[in-house]
């Protein structure tokens, strides 16, 4: 008797120990995708997956290149994107929210403070219908501003061109989000860049604009992680905890953390990730705990452009559980 007892019990603990050949995570160079660097270099899943790898997606068509193809098991992604793709009909389910504030507007006038400072001027949008550019004009319309009449809003291609720009001086107010806004930061600061950057300020955050003109708090739900496909509950749980711990190693380490994310991402300076970390709003939240803040955002972008989140609030199933 007892050695089928026994037989059973090596039985279950092999049943769930099952691990999986290779787990893929795909995420952008932006601050949620940092601490998947640290689960992979502590080895943290190994025991649910013989390896962990780690997949960048630089802009839109490559995010929807991985998912068409199947190439990811989990992605990190702007919530209104997910959001979209689930409405589409594609298997993906949001399980967490850790990104709750990464964007400002840089500029070069100590003087402005908030949105309306900002009008009739040019502002430097990254990737237009993005994250930013969607947060940006919901803050200026809330406001009574029209971003098409009282803005002239230009679009970059990419993060790092909206950088440059400000940089060489060719725009004088940009909208960044973290890291790249510390790597400005530091860039205008050192020589010989110094000779030719403009002194440059850290003007209007998008977070306290948004919870001054809707009333709410100084954050928004911005960036999730998703589970693509009928991913096993067990890694998804298991993910969820190392992301988690690591996330809380990421805040509590700027130097390390600066200096890993660095040897992972070329583009970025470990100074300038390490000074990055003081100014984001990062807090590991199930996508459960979040729900009210995330459908309240979601009712805001579907009154601005419905087809930011696929023209209609994602039922309940969007939501892992």
């Amino acid at each position: 008797m007892k050695n089928i007892i026994l037989i059973a019990v090596i039985f279950v603990v092999n049943l769930f120990a099952t691990k999986i050949d290779k787990l893929v995570i795909a995420g952008p160079v932006a601050t949620i995708s940092h601490p998947i660097f640290h689960i992979i270099q502590e080895e943290a899943l190994k025991d649910i997956a013989e390896k962990v790898e780690f997949r960048l997606w630089q802009n839109p068509d490559e995010l929807r290149a991985i998912l068409l193809k199947k190439e990811a098991h989990i992605v990190a992604i702007p919530t209104n994107v997910a959001a979209n793709l689930y409405n589409k009909g594609e298997n993906i389910k949001l399980f967490n929210i850790p990104v709750w504030g990464i964007l400002e507007i840089i500029t070069r006038d100590s003087n402005i403070k908030n949105i309306n400072d900002l009008k009739n001027k040019e502002i430097v949008v990254p990737f237009r219908a993005d994250m930013p550019d969607i947060m940006l004009q919901a803050i200026m319309k809330k406001e009574g501003l029209d971003p098409k009449k009282d803005f002239k809003l230009i679009y970059a291609p990419t993060p790092p061109d909206a950088m440059q720009m400000l940089i060489l001086r060719r725009a004088d107010n940009v909208l960044l989000a973290e890291p790249a806004t510390s790597m400005a930061m530091r860039k205008t600061g050192s020589f010989p860049l110094k000779l030719i950057a403009p002194d440059i300020y850290r003007s209007v955050n998008l977070q306290k604009e948004w919870g001054r003109v809707y009333g709410t708090q100084a954050k928004v739900p911005q960036a999730g992680l998703a589970a693509l496909g009928d991913l096993d509950k067990n890694v998804i749980e298991r993910f969820n905890d190392e992301y988690t711990k690591s996330l809380n190693w990421y805040k509590s380490n700027p130097i390390e953390a600066g200096q890993l994310v660095a040897k992972n991402i070329d583009f970025f300076k470990a100074e300038a990730i390490s000074d990055s970390i003081v100014n984001v709003q990062l807090e590991s939240k199930t996508a459960i705990e979040s729900k009210k803040d995330l459908y309240d955002f979601f009712e805001v972008l579907k009154e601005i452009e419905p087809k930011l989140i696929g023209s209609k609030i994602p039922d309940d199933n969007f939501i892992w559980e």
